[in-house]
């Protein structure tokens, strides 16, 4: 969105430090090493687990970082949530996939996947079509193929419940009568509730026939097959129903308190489907524990109805899911295929990350004294920019000098570089600053000023936009100065623990900031846009990856195995979907041709994946935001193969 376009200037290479700044031009063709060996250093890896002893698994979603209160002024939010909420005390979510049916209207098309849904007067309408693609762009059309709606006036309608797989929205009539709409993840069919409504259910195009029988008809069944040209739309019903059905509309005769279903249904796929209907998704929970170097991330799915529950997982679940079967159902979306699996609850295990403070391949001892000279060359380095986006960059990029002034054995400049940094850094903590920051009370977040004052500020910091881009910088620099100074954690490791929390505070038991504001755990990645009307978005991979890589780093330095694995798991679901759906490779299967030969995602929205940037479609800008800021954790996000295609 226009709140990014500044990162138009982007400067891949400072000395050894590799980190962006605003005031020179990115190289039009970085260079790409792979390979080197020499380390001079110690040990990268994370803490490891003792040989020989089990270690206990640790809960890493269940307990708040800390409760303390913000040491920040408090200001209230410009922008209100409104009426579109039925509960609008915060902590809100601010980034969810689902965050424009409180936003503006409340009208635009969301994509809980495989269907994309949009909620308007007449009610839930229903949409399920096949991704087309250019060289530049694959996108979803949308047209309305079903519209759950009622006899009668809905009335208002709000979000009811959400958590993290799912949001619920329901519609008030003034006579009492509600419809109710959990839009869950992964779900293969469509569900509307119904209590003391009578349903009326409008197709898009002409229904051709039911159940193989011409219309108009009236037919009473729990299952209706609805030809719809070149698609046929299953409906199954709780109970029996009398339903009249004419070119487009399918009347109830009555009121009616239950659930319909909507499914696209083949020839193939449509006794899976039959056998499933009965078990309804209405939300779930993401529970997560970490033993050693792997973790178990379980999404406990909350169900009503019988049977055995069927869902849909997408491809980066694939090589992490256990315990699931699959039946036999696929459905194309816009991120590959979908595959339908069995199961009340998914379980993936995911490995985690052991890079540390250091790279693996360490620093190739034919580039150790020019690394040296530029080091030493670096240390007027400053931080001028007052923004978050920028002025975070330039922090993070003194911690990463002195983290490489450590490596090198350069005790005297690695504590140059950390006086320098903590003399830019605590600023920002204790509010000194020129932007200070504010604890925003109305949604629960820690915003600058500047950002409540001018939507556009910041690129749009104060509206939610970007949060974990900016503060993973901040962490970042933490981290670097805390790994040469345990004793600073004393002083200032609760501001940056708030930071923390502003973009990945782990349970809502946290009374002061939502559940992981900007991760999406289903898709594994992270989302921008904010409380800005807008398609949701995501750019910078790498700077995500960078904002999950931070909080392990900064639980490293504090001894604190949960807040580290916390971030690790983070920055494992970070980089799997980035090298999914991002990074393509020859052979890929996400995207169509010719667009998948482009090898690259410049920004991935929720229903459309674009060949190009924010600031510019030049191809090192495209290519350039997937790989910056270049630290250790580096060397697993940028696969050579990749690189080199």
């Amino acid at each position: 969105m226009n709140a990014t376009l500044a990162r138009s200037v982007l400067c891949l290479f400072t000395a050894a430090a590799l980190f962006g700044c605003p005031d020179d031009p990115a190289p039009t063709s970085p260079p790409v090493e792979t390979g080197s060996t020499g380390s001079t250093g110690t040990d990268t890896v994370m803490d490891p687990t003792e040989t020989g002893t089990p270690a206990p698994a640790v809960s890493l979603l269940s307990d708040p970082v800390s409760t303390t209160a913000p040491p920040w002024p408090t200001r209230t939010h410009p922008q209100a949530p409104g009426g579109l909420w039925a509960d609008s005390k915060g902590p809100l979510p601010t980034n969810a996939w689902w965050q424009r049916l409180v936003l503006g209207a409340g009208t635009a098309v969301v994509y809980p996947m495989p269907y994309q849904v949009r909620a308007d007067a007449p009610g839930l309408q229903v949409s399920f079509d096949t991704a087309t693609a250019s060289d530049v762009v694959v996108s979803l059309p949308y047209e309305t193929d079903l519209t759950f709606g009622a006899q009668g006036p809905l009335g208002s309608r709000q979000v009811v419940a959400h958590d993290s797989l799912s949001v619920t929205l329901r519609w008030t009539a003034p006579d009492g009568s509600t419809l109710t709409t959990p839009l869950v993840r992964g779900m293969p069919y469509v569900t509307a509730q119904y209590a003391g409504h009578v349903p009326v259910v409008i197709t898009g195009r002409a229904i051709q026939s039911v159940n193989g029988q011409a219309v108009p008809q009236i037919v009473t069944d729990t299952r209706f097959s609805l030809s719809l040209g070149d698609e046929t739309w299953v409906i199954y019903a709780s109970s029996e129903i009398t339903l009249d059905v004419t070119a487009n509309t399918l009347l109830a005769s009555g009121a009616f308190t239950g659930s319909l279903r909507a499914a696209v249904s083949t020839p193939d796929t449509a006794s899976v489907l039959d056998a499933h209907a009965s078990r309804i998704p209405v939300g779930g929970a993401v529970e997560a524990t970490a033993t050693g170097d792997e973790a178990r991330l379980v999404f406990d799915w909350d169900t009503e109805g019988t049977g055995d529950l069927l869902m849909m997982r997408l491809p980066h679940h694939a090589p992490v899911l256990t315990g699931v079967t699959e039946p036999g159902l696929t459905f194309p979306t816009l991120r590959g295929e979908m595959v339908g699996v069995v199961g009340d609850e998914w379980t993936m295990v995911e490995p985690l990350s052991t890079i540390g403070f250091r790279a693996p391949s360490g620093i190739a001892p034919d580039r150790i004294e020019d690394v040296r000279s530029a080091l030493q060359g670096d240390t007027g380095l400053g931080v001028p920019s007052q923004d978050p986006y920028f002025g975070g960059k330039e922090l993070a990029r003194l911690g990463r000098l002195a983290l490489i002034a450590d490596e090198l054995g350069e005790a005297s400049l690695a504590d140059q570089y950390r006086t320098n940094l903590r003399g830019a850094l605590e600023p920002w903590l204790d509010g000194t600053n020129s932007d200070p920051l504010v604890y925003d009370t109305t949604w629960g977040g820690v915003v600058v000023a500047s950002g409540l004052d001018n939507p556009g500020a910041a690129f749009g910091q104060g509206y939610y936009n970007d949060h974990h881009f900016h503060y993973g910088y901040h962490v970042y620099a933490a981290a670097a100065v805390a790994e040469g100074d345990r004793d600073w954690i004393a002083d200032w490791g609760d501001p940056v623990d708030h930071l923390v929390r502003d973009y990945a505070n782990p349970t809502p038991s946290d009374p002061h900031y939502t559940v992981a504001r900007s991760k999406d755990w289903y898709t594994g990645h992270s989302w921008a846009a904010g409380l800005f009307d807008f398609d949701r978005n995501h750019e910078s991979t790498s700077e995500a990856v960078n904002a999950y890589y931070a909080i392990a780093l900064w639980g490293e330095v504090k001894d604190d195995d949960r807040l580290r694995d916390l971030g690790r798991l983070m920055l494992g679901l970070e980089m799997r979907a980035a090298q999914t759906y991002w990074q393509i490779e020859r052979g890929s299967a996400i995207y169509p041709e010719p667009f998948a030969s482009q090898h690259v995602v410049g920004i991935l929205f929720d229903r459309r994946a674009e060949y190009t940037t924010f600031f510019g479609n030049r191809p090192e800008f495209i290519h350039g935001i997937q790989w910056l800021p270049f630290t250790p954790i580096s060397e697993e996000l940028l696969r050579p193969a990749w690189m080199a295609e």
